[in-house]
């Protein structure tokens, strides 16, 4: 029989019933708001739960150590120890849980932030929008799944990530070869295998298949439970040949930046070069079609960033 994890009701009882004896003993400040912190504690077990409640309240208790050569608690330390709101606060910086969302992944592919130059950025978030939302209130698609295809560079995997991450879902995790790297392809099977088993056990999961020409194996999650799978690919053509494009329920499209005031766009938001500078890139790039991912760009961006000002908008333009 498998226990899943406790809802936000589930987790408001459990942090009720390890706060009891504090609450019954007057050590529970009253800025304590049980609700709040049910919201934040997604994921968490109960054990992990009284993990928290219990750095809680060592951390209360750090307050009252005097500091002197020796450790010792004040005189009046049982009498002014409170824990306060602020204790299960700093204490959410420690206890993390074991199942969920790797935030530090997450923010490793967003890292440079989501740069809104245009038209078709915009489409890319507002349809992934439109699939959370279709994810969380339709009862009839308990598994969408979308396939994010561009050129190489196009930002797919950002725009992937940025979507995954205004979810909110309690699951969310990424998928990737980068992850796998010596891997023999039964390991690589068991991990793939893994991330979507602990998905199912998530009322509402979102798994982001990075370069998903290279991994690909999912089925329906179990009743009660919904799950977006996320692929990005820059090889639609060879999944098309593999016959592996009506897995999907639906495809987006990532583009280059082709036009130059889409790239005028990303520059000013950079802030990187002076309004001298930009006026003579918008002459030079007025009216030519491009084709420039917006990684490769900021790369370049970052390049110039280094040169003279004399010589950086001669190098920015031959690049």
């Amino acid at each position: 029989m498998e226990i899943g994890l406790p809802d936000q009701h589930g987790r408001c009882q459990i942090i009720e019933i390890h706060t009891t004896t504090m609450r019954e003993n007057g050590k529970l400040d009253s800025d304590v708001d049980v609700s709040v912190l049910s919201t934040l504690t997604k994921n968490f077990s109960g054990a992990e739960i009284e993990g928290l409640v219990r750095a809680a309240q060592s951390i209360a208790m750090n307050r009252l150590i005097k500091a002197t050569s020796t450790v010792e608690l004040a005189e009046d330390a049982p009498e002014k120890l409170r824990i306060c709101q602020s204790d299960f606060i700093h204490a959410l910086d420690d206890v993390k849980p074991a199942f969920g969302s790797s935030k530090e992944e997450f923010e490793k592919y967003v890292a440079n932030g989501i740069i809104n130059w245009g038209a078709p950025v915009m489409r890319v978030l507002e349809d992934g929008d439109l699939l959370v939302s279709q994810v969380k209130s339709s009862h009839k698609t308990p598994l969408v799944t979308v396939l994010v295809e561009g050129p190489p560079g196009s930002g797919k995997t950002a725009l992937a990530a940025k979507i995954a991450q205004n979810s909110d879902f309690p699951f969310v995790k990424v998928c990737s070869p980068e992850n796998m790297i010596g891997f023999h392809e039964a390991a690589k099977c068991q991990a793939i295998k893994k991330i979507f088993d602990d998905a199912y056990k998530s009322p509402l999961s979102c798994i982001i298949v990075d370069d998903i020409e290279r991994l690909l194996d999912y089925k329906s999650p179990p009743s009660g439970r919904k799950l977006l799978v996320i692929g990005t690919t820059s090889r639609k053509d060879v999944l098309q040949e593999m016959e592996m494009l009506s897995v999907f329920s639906t495809i987006i499209h990532v583009s280059n930046i082709s036009l130059g005031e889409h790239l005028m766009s990303v520059l000013e938001s950079l802030e990187v070069f002076g309004d001298k500078e930009l006026n003579t890139l918008a002459k030079k790039t007025s009216g030519k079609r491009l084709w420039m991912g917006v990684k490769k760009l900021l790369v370049m961006v970052e390049m110039a960033r280094q040169m003279e000002d004399s010589h950086r908008i001669l190098n920015s333009y031959a690049c």
